[in-house]
């Protein structure tokens, strides 16, 4: 029998309120508990004699520990902490959130607190060598350590010791390659996956190129020898700058802002970890800043794990490896989600990898490979954050890992990086000739020449006209390729706004905030950011 048009209209209507029913009901979670025992992250006073991290630092919930084994039969004491507020753990949504390079699980207060108020149970970790995992390992033997070990060490206490063998992982930052490793390690264990302003989603070469010669910082041919990681990684620096660090360089740092050493003046920097305070920042930059007079041997343990897992990361990530985890994306099947924050300053990583843009060169490369065999990944980014968007804007993000743990949507708005568009702004023939120009002198040699093409009153992140000539006249004769990419630019009278990097033979830099050409009589120049 035919069926009446008011009858499928009817049936039509009936469906589409079930639907929004359905997509009500999944909005926002039912259960709501209180949270009345979260202690505020802090760092008691002490001295250098006593733990730092075990008798000084208080993590937002009781800590907990265990002793487990890398594949390798390699132990290593974890410290988590396992939360839950509801009936039933068994039935519990499990939330685990993985933190990043140089912080610790006591940095996700905020979040744990929204998370078990909502029924989750959430379980944080110290990956070894960093928060209170540091003071159980602080045995050298133990120093060799790559990421995938200690994903082999929590996997076994995530299962065998507390019983999770499916749960959602949020990783941040470093935490996102982390993440991002074990899912492809243990897909089955993995519901859904969170990647935090991650690493892990463009490639390092092999071979950095120095002034000095090549220096083969990504090899992965001696991640068991320490000592031959010293030696090439020796020309860097990085120990001996870290080691350095002062209370004001941190506390300036981690807030983007730098201070004349002369005149005592600060001002915004480029750079940093968070545009907003909170309980969060304020215990990072505490844990930094008290480990400078803590416990020796914790400090150093940290500083080694926090600049030798640049490397880490990056013999997981190389170009050369036709297993590296970018190549592996599309292996993935579960739900992804992509969050990042609007004005992180930290990635992508142009210096090394020649990447300007994170939603052309990252995010959208890494969209089309987990789209391949599993749903469309959800992307995100938030607007007033940084690096750290769970610290910067807790309380939209926090909603969100919420309710992408509980139902696998985002609230919106989110991206479609199918409609995104490659950077290439139109550029005035005029200024075109005025970039050739600056190239051909630069790779002529001649400073005369060069500093033609710079202002009087050229000042960029406080180096003068003068500076930079001294600076440029050093580094002239290493120069075997110059060019200014620009990538964004934006007219402000006889000023441009650009964006964009500059790229040489060592690799490629990006572009100062608000770095600016000036046109006067005709001419364009280099003007800074006039700061």
């Amino acid at each position: 029998m035919k069926q009446h048009p008011l009858t499928r209209m009817w049936q039509l209507g009936l469906g589409l309120l079930a639907a929004a029913t359905l997509a009500a009901c999944q909005t926002a979670p039912t259960a709501h508990y209180q949270v009345t025992d979260m202690r505020t992250p802090a760092v008691k006073p002490g001295g250098s004699e006593e733990s730092f991290w075990r008798e000084r630092v208080v993590y937002p919930f009781d800590t907990q520990y265990a002793t487990v084994r890398d594949d390798r039969g390699v132990a290593y004491e974890i410290a988590y902490m396992d939360e839950y507020r509801g009936d039933d753990p068994e039935d519990a949504p499990v939330l685990i959130l993985v933190h990043g390079k140089g912080s610790n699980a006591g940095s996700f207060a905020l979040l744990m607190r929204d998370a078990l108020e909502a029924g989750l149970r959430v379980i944080a970790f110290d990956i070894p060598h960093y928060g209170k995992s540091i003071p159980g390992n602080l045995d050298r033997r133990t120093f060799d350590r790559t990421l995938q070990d200690t994903r082999e060490a929590v996997q076994r206490l995530l299962v065998e010791e507390l019983g999770v063998t499916r749960a959602t992982h949020m990783g941040h930052s470093m935490g996102g390659q982390w993440s991002l490793g074990y899912a492809l390690h243990w897909p089955d264990q993995v519901e859904r996956l969170i990647l935090v302003a991650p690493s892990g989603l463009e490639e390092y070469p092999r071979v950095l190129q120095l002034p000095t010669g090549e220096m083969p910082w990504m090899d992965p041919a001696y991640k068991r020898d320490l000592t031959t990681w010293e030696e090439v990684w020796a020309p860097l620096g990085r120990l001996e700058q870290e080691r350095a660090m002062t209370e004001q360089a941190v506390r300036d740092f981690y807030y983007f802002r730098r201070t004349d050493p002369e005149t005592g003046e600060t001002r915004r920097a480029d750079v940093g970890f968070f545009l907003n305070d909170s309980i969060d920042a304020q215990f990072l930059t505490e844990t930094r800043v008290g480990m400078i007079d803590g416990h020796p041997e914790e400090y150093e343990a940290w500083i080694y794990a926090f600049i030798r897992d640049i490397y880490t990361m990056g013999i997981e990530l190389n170009r050369e490896d036709p297993d590296s985890l970018v190549k592996r994306l599309d292996e993935l099947e579960m739900p992804v989600a992509i969050l990042f924050g609007e004005e992180d300053p930290l990635i992508p990583t142009t210096v090394v990898t020649g990447n300007q843009d994170v939603r052309w060169d990252l995010v959208r490369p890494a969209w089309e490979k987990l789209s391949e065999r599993g749903p469309r990944p959800t992307v995100k980014f938030y607007q007033g954050a940084a690096h750290f968007p769970h610290v910067d804007v807790p309380d939209a993000f926090n909603a969100d890992i919420i309710r992408y743990t509980l139902t696998g949507r985002l609230h919106p708005p989110t991206e479609n990086p199918a409609r995104y568009q490659e950077p290439a702004p139109e550029i005035p023939d005029d200024l075109k000739a005025f970039l050739e120009s600056d190239r051909e002198a630069v790779l002529a040699g001649d400073i005369d020449a060069v500093m033609e093409h710079y202002h009087p009153d050229y000042l960029d992140d406080g180096r003068d006209f003068r500076a930079q000539r001294e600076f440029l006249r050093q580094i002239l004769p290493m120069l075997q390729d110059y060019r200014v990419e620009i990538t964004g630019l934006e007219m402000d009278g006889n000023r441009a706004v650009i964006q964009g990097a500059v790229v040489t033979n060592f690799g490629a830099q990006r572009l100062p905030r608000g770095a600016m050409m000036i046109q006067e009589d005709g001419h364009w120049y280099w003007y800074g950011n006039q700061r």
